[in-house]
């Protein structure tokens, strides 16, 4: 094929090699938009469920619609039982979020709260103490549905001592651990609820704006693809 006084003749394996980076990109790139749009219904139903009040719930209400609802429980903390997740990051640095179970009251029912996020110090071992919680005979906080990561950092394996270390709440593993029922949500415990512990809570790891530059970013190089092949292989004739 020629152009004036050029001719393109490229090599069968650099068409092949072409499309298929090209198209490669190009999905990577359609890929990240639709994870930015799935991050931005997240985080409008998130911030309209913020905006409701309280519901007081009981073991025995509804529980199938629970995501990001600010709920309230009575009953107590356990004292004693703590579990840490941990591989949580903030602000740079790793930490671990405690997690306490809660007593309902006049029940056999357990909910878990996640009490905020902490620093490790030096050394993992051995493990830190656990600030006691108070809630005062209630609780309060934000309900989340946790769900099995994609990429399970090993298993959740119980032992006899306090504080447990968790990777991720795997609450089948969890139940295994107590003879009282564990509902199947972790509250994120309110801001203005007593704790030492750091409590900034977002549904999505990373804003739906990384998302969307990583997006131009793979479209970037298909682009850049596309005229790199055009450019080797457009040659001048004599």
């Amino acid at each position: 094929m020629k152009f004036g006084r050029r001719e393109f003749e490229p090599a069968s394996w650099s068409i092949l090699l072409t499309a298929a980076g090209t198209a490669l990109f190009l999905a990577l790139g359609i890929w990240q938009l639709e994870r930015a749009a799935l991050k931005d219904s997240i985080q409008a139903r998130f911030e309209q469920r913020l905006a409701e009040d309280y519901h007081e719930l009981s073991a025995t209400d509804d529980l199938s619609d629970v995501q990001y609802r600010k709920l309230r429980f009575r009953g107590r903390y356990h004292g004693e039982h703590h579990f840490l997740l941990d591989n949580q990051v903030h602000q740079g640095r790793a930490g671990y979020q405690v997690i306490t179970p809660f007593y309902l009251a006049d029940s056999d029912h357990i909910v878990l709260v996640n009490r905020g996020w902490a620093a490790w110090g030096e050394s993992r071992e051995p493990l830190p103490a656990i600030l006691p919680a108070d809630a005062g005979g209630t609780v309060s906080g934000i309900a989340f549905v946790p769900s099995e990561p994609a990429l399970a950092l090993g298993e959740v394996e119980l032992g006899g001592n306090w504080p447990q270390l968790i990777p991720y709440v795997d609450l089948a593993a969890l139940r295994r651990q107590y003879s009282e029922q564990i509902l199947p949500l972790v509250l994120w415990l309110a801001p203005e609820q007593p704790g030492a512990y750091v409590r900034e809570w977002d549904p999505v790891w990373l804003p739906p704006e990384k998302s969307r530059a990583y997006a131009v970013q793979w479209f970037s190089f298909a682009a850049i693809a596309l005229i790199l092949f055009v450019a080797l292989n457009l040659r001048k004739t004599e």
